[in-house]
């Protein structure tokens, strides 16, 4: 699957995310978005098929016609589709290379210059309380505490070696308010938002041209902020709610600004969250439960339904035959094939006129095995090439439209090139060594026959 491919299913589930949060937000705990998040930008990264099967959408994809699988093949293992050079898509290319770049540069740039600043921060007195009272809160990674005169609000960053940077001017006379700075902040730490945020920006660089990706990151970037808003609500109890809220607004007032590879006080809107610690419950309630189950359940769904990043070939495995390898089409099958392509494509389409002619030969060979035409293996798709596996050079290798003579030699070659896709299969979890057996038995069995023929 091509990036463009991804970024279209990943767009379906951003959506259904952004729906969710629209009319479900007060009732579900942030900490679950921030799962439907990660599958979206999973889809939107990954290639690899997560492994969730839908069996609605595979049996509808059983029932459509297996077009592909008959294309009529020419020379070697391989089948090429438009692999020359095509000049739109190559434009595209250098056009989404361009936004990347650019992309990247904004965000190398704003990262550079923020910690330059940072960097002049100095480390806190080891005489304060507050190092003492991170060590409680500490998990896996050590916290450094520092003070800057360049930022005017708390925030957070370093992923390895995480760091909370504090104002020079903070009011250390303050220790309620401290706390609650500072368990806002570890929170941050303890849910690897930097780690998130570094994720959020890999996919806006490489999927720039969706609007949806950017939404996706703005969206996930404030439900960081509430999920950690909910946290240090659940820690000092709902009882001191409204003076953390208090903190908020005070902060927001001295916001220095936004940086994307931290975490702060000032990077969601201040009415939304306020509005979200006033109105959470201290508890999630049943109804909540319900609701982040069916929410979820929901989501999964829609992300097995929505096409795997690569060709799944899962099927395969307990198909003796690889997929008709060692079948043949009838002459009414390779009918219904031609007629679907030519409704689909048009009568005058390339492939549906060399179709049409193998469907002649096929006709003409009236079942007495001459020319025959096998049922395709399997087949996968990149972004200019479209390539199958070839089944009839296993099994009729004479039959193969071929540049060059069939020879031992040459077929030796075939051989190779078989074994070596059939083990990029079985690598991928989607053959068998049986099947990989039966196919290089009869490639073998074929072998011998060249070898033992007449030269010409």
């Amino acid at each position: 699957m091509n990036l463009l491919q991804m970024s279209l299913s990943a767009s379906v589930l951003i959506l259904m995310a952004v729906a969710f949060r629209k009319f479900f937000s007060d009732r579900i705990p942030r900490t679950v978005f921030s799962l439907l998040w990660l599958l979206a930008w999973w889809k939107l990264m990954i290639s690899a098929p997560m492994g969730f099967p839908v069996p609605a959408a595979h049996s509808l994809s059983g029932k459509m016609p297996d077009i592909t699988a008959a294309l009529p093949f020419s020379a070697g293992t391989w089948q090429t589709a438009g692999a020359g050079p095509d000049f739109g898509w190559n434009l595209l290319k250098i056009l989404w290379l361009c936004g990347a770049v650019a992309v990247s540069l904004y965000i190398a740039y704003l990262h550079a210059a923020s910690m330059k600043k940072y960097r002049t921060a100095i480390l806190l007195k080891e005489s304060s309380w507050i190092p003492m009272w991170l060590e409680q809160k500490r998990s896996f990674r050590r916290i450094t505490v520092r003070v800057s005169d360049e930022i005017d609000s708390p925030l957070t960053y370093g992923i390895f070696f995480p760091v909370i940077l504090l104002p020079k001017q903070t009011d250390w006379a303050d220790k309620e308010s401290m706390k609650l700075i500072l368990e806002h902040e570890a929170a941050h730490i303890r849910h690897l938002d930097a780690l998130k945020k570094l994720c959020l920006n890999i996919s806006c660089v490489c999927h720039w041209f969706n609007p949806l990706v950017w939404l996706m990151a703005a969206l996930a970037c404030r439900d960081m902020e509430l999920a950690c808003d909910e946290a240090v609500v659940r820690a000092v109890g709902g009882e001191n709610r409204k003076l953390y809220a208090d903190l908020l607004v005070e902060l927001e007032a001295k916001r220095a600004g936004i940086h994307l590879l931290t975490s702060g006080f000032g990077q969601s809107l201040m009415k939304e969250r306020v509005l979200h610690i006033m109105n959470r419950k201290e508890k999630v309630s049943l109804t909540g439960i319900l609701f982040s189950l069916a929410m979820v359940i929901s989501y999964i769904t829609v992300y097995g339904a929505m096409p795997s990043g690569t060709f799944s070939l899962n099927f395969r495995k307990d198909d003796p035959t690889l997929g008709g390898i060692f079948e043949l089409y009838s002459v009414e099958e390779y009918q219904r094939i031609v007629d679907a392509v030519k409704v689909d494509r048009g009568e005058k389409d390339p492939d549906a006129v060399a179709m049409e002619r193998d469907l002649n030969r096929l006709k003409a060979d009236n079942g007495k095995g001459e020319y025959v035409i096998h049922k395709g293996a399997f087949l996968m798709e990149t972004e200019t090439v479209m390539v199958s596996f070839n089944p009839t050079i296993v099994m009729r290798p004479e039959l193969v439209n071929r540049n060059v003579l069939l020879t031992a030699e040459t077929y030796r070659n075939d051989m190779a090139e078989v074994a070596e896709i059939l083990d990029d299969a079985i690598a991928d979890g989607f053959l068998t060594e049986a099947q990989r057996k039966r196919v290089m038995d009869k490639m073998e069995e074929n072998l011998a026959g060249i070898e033992s023929a007449p030269v010409p």
